[in-house]
Protein backbone atom coordinates (compact mmCIF):
# COMPACT_ATOMS: atom_id res chain seq x y z
CA UNK A 1 0.00 0.00 0.00
CA UNK A 2 1.37 3.36 -0.94
CA UNK A 3 1.70 6.17 1.52
CA UNK A 4 0.04 9.37 0.45
CA UNK A 5 0.92 12.78 1.78
CA UNK A 6 -1.53 14.34 4.19
CA UNK A 7 -2.87 17.48 2.63
CA UNK A 8 -4.97 20.27 4.12
CA UNK A 9 -3.16 20.46 7.45
CA UNK A 10 -4.95 23.68 8.38
CA UNK A 11 -8.36 22.03 7.87
CA UNK A 12 -7.29 19.17 10.13
CA UNK A 13 -6.30 21.69 12.81
CA UNK A 14 -9.60 23.55 12.45
CA UNK A 15 -11.53 20.25 12.70
CA UNK A 16 -9.54 19.34 15.81
CA UNK A 17 -10.43 22.70 17.40
CA UNK A 18 -14.11 22.10 16.69
CA UNK A 19 -13.89 18.64 18.25
CA UNK A 20 -12.02 20.04 21.26
CA UNK A 21 -14.65 22.77 21.61
CA UNK A 22 -17.37 20.12 21.53
CA UNK A 23 -15.76 18.27 24.44
CA UNK A 24 -15.29 21.50 26.39
CA UNK A 25 -18.95 22.36 25.82
CA UNK A 26 -19.98 18.87 26.96
CA UNK A 27 -18.00 19.06 30.21
CA UNK A 28 -18.99 22.66 30.98
CA UNK A 29 -22.63 21.85 30.31
CA UNK A 30 -22.71 19.10 32.91
CA UNK A 31 -20.71 21.14 35.44
CA UNK A 32 -23.08 24.11 35.10
CA UNK A 33 -26.11 21.81 35.14
CA UNK A 34 -25.13 20.39 38.53
CA UNK A 35 -24.04 23.81 39.80
CA UNK A 36 -27.43 25.34 39.01
CA UNK A 37 -29.43 22.30 40.09
CA UNK A 38 -27.74 21.69 43.44
CA UNK A 39 -25.99 24.99 44.04
CA UNK A 40 -29.30 26.86 44.13
CA UNK A 41 -30.24 25.15 47.40
CA UNK A 42 -27.89 27.48 49.24
CA UNK A 43 -29.80 30.46 47.83
CA UNK A 44 -33.14 28.99 48.97
CA UNK A 45 -31.86 28.54 52.53
CA UNK A 46 -30.83 32.19 52.61
CA UNK A 47 -34.19 33.44 51.35
CA UNK A 48 -36.23 31.77 54.12
CA UNK A 49 -39.71 31.05 53.01
CA UNK A 50 -41.79 28.12 51.95
CA UNK A 51 -44.77 29.60 50.18
CA UNK A 52 -46.04 28.91 46.71
CA UNK A 53 -43.49 31.36 45.37
CA UNK A 54 -40.65 29.14 46.62
CA UNK A 55 -42.20 26.08 44.96
CA UNK A 56 -42.31 27.92 41.64
CA UNK A 57 -38.70 28.96 42.09
CA UNK A 58 -37.67 25.34 42.72
CA UNK A 59 -39.51 24.22 39.60
CA UNK A 60 -37.98 27.08 37.63
CA UNK A 61 -34.49 26.21 38.82
CA UNK A 62 -34.93 22.56 37.86
CA UNK A 63 -36.56 23.37 34.54
CA UNK A 64 -33.97 26.02 33.77
CA UNK A 65 -31.09 23.68 34.53
CA UNK A 66 -32.49 21.05 32.15
CA UNK A 67 -33.03 23.67 29.43
CA UNK A 68 -29.44 24.84 29.92
CA UNK A 69 -28.14 21.25 29.75
CA UNK A 70 -30.08 20.59 26.55
CA UNK A 71 -28.63 23.78 25.05
CA UNK A 72 -25.10 22.69 25.88
CA UNK A 73 -25.73 19.20 24.49
CA UNK A 74 -27.12 20.68 21.28
CA UNK A 75 -24.08 22.92 21.02
CA UNK A 76 -21.82 19.89 21.57
CA UNK A 77 -23.60 17.97 18.85
CA UNK A 78 -23.37 20.91 16.44
CA UNK A 79 -19.63 21.44 17.02
CA UNK A 80 -18.88 17.72 16.72
CA UNK A 81 -20.90 17.53 13.50
CA UNK A 82 -18.90 20.40 11.99
CA UNK A 83 -15.67 18.63 12.92
CA UNK A 84 -16.84 15.33 11.45
CA UNK A 85 -17.96 17.06 8.25
CA UNK A 86 -14.53 18.63 7.78
CA UNK A 87 -12.90 15.22 8.33
CA UNK A 88 -15.35 13.69 5.85
CA UNK A 89 -14.38 16.17 3.13
CA UNK A 90 -10.68 15.54 3.81
CA UNK A 91 -11.22 11.77 3.57
CA UNK A 92 -13.20 12.11 0.33
CA UNK A 93 -10.37 14.12 -1.18
CA UNK A 94 -7.78 11.60 -0.02
CA UNK A 95 -9.73 8.65 -1.42
CA UNK A 96 -10.31 10.46 -4.71
CA UNK A 97 -6.58 11.19 -5.03
CA UNK A 98 -5.75 7.56 -4.20
CA UNK A 99 -8.18 6.28 -6.86
CA UNK A 100 -6.80 8.76 -9.41
CA UNK A 101 -3.31 7.31 -8.96
CA UNK A 102 -4.38 3.66 -8.98
CA UNK A 103 -6.92 3.78 -11.83
CA UNK A 104 -4.46 4.38 -14.71
CA UNK A 105 -2.44 1.34 -13.63
CA UNK A 106 -5.56 -0.82 -13.67
CA UNK A 107 -6.71 0.40 -17.09
CA UNK A 108 -3.34 -0.04 -18.85
CA UNK A 109 -3.62 -3.84 -19.38
CA UNK A 110 -7.18 -3.50 -20.69
CA UNK A 111 -6.15 -1.21 -23.55
CA UNK A 112 -3.82 -3.77 -25.16
CA UNK A 113 -5.37 -6.95 -26.61
CA UNK A 114 -4.84 -10.22 -24.78
CA UNK A 115 -1.90 -12.41 -25.96
CA UNK A 116 -4.20 -15.01 -27.58
CA UNK A 117 -5.70 -12.41 -29.91
CA UNK A 118 -2.24 -11.21 -30.90
CA UNK A 119 -1.28 -14.70 -31.99
CA UNK A 120 -4.35 -15.02 -34.23
CA UNK A 121 -3.58 -11.73 -35.90
CA UNK A 122 -0.02 -12.89 -36.63
CA UNK A 123 -1.23 -16.17 -38.18
CA UNK A 124 -3.55 -14.59 -40.73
Amino acid sequence: MEKFEKKYRSLRIIAWFFKFGAWISFVCGFVLFFAVLFGGKVLFHLMEGSGAYMQYMKFGRTFGSFIMLSGFLLNTLFLYAISSTIYLFIDIESNTRRIATILPRLQAPLSSPPPAEKSRENIS
